[in-house]
């Protein structure tokens, strides 16, 4: 529906980078809303090559969540 699934996309890589850089500043992980599988993946892949966090999927479904935290130095 006019271009619904690439507008989302992309919002959700900005929420990724913007979560990612947020759990930099301040040292804490960051814990996303609950979202459906399709969705946290497109966070997973945005996030898979950021040097300074990595992302999990926690919760069960269908209040599964991602959490970003930072890698150990």
């Amino acid at each position: 529906i006019q271009g619904y699934r690439s507008r989302r996309e992309r919002q959700l890589r900005q929420l990724g980078r913007r979560m990612a850089d947020q759990a930099v500043q301040t040292g804490r992980k960051q814990t996303l809303e609950p979202m459906p599988a399709n969705e946290r993946r497109i966070i997973h892949l945005e996030l898979r090559d950021h040097p300074q966090v990595f992302t999990e999927s926690v919760g069960e479904e269908p209040y599964r969540k991602v959490t970003i935290a930072l890698r150990n130095p």
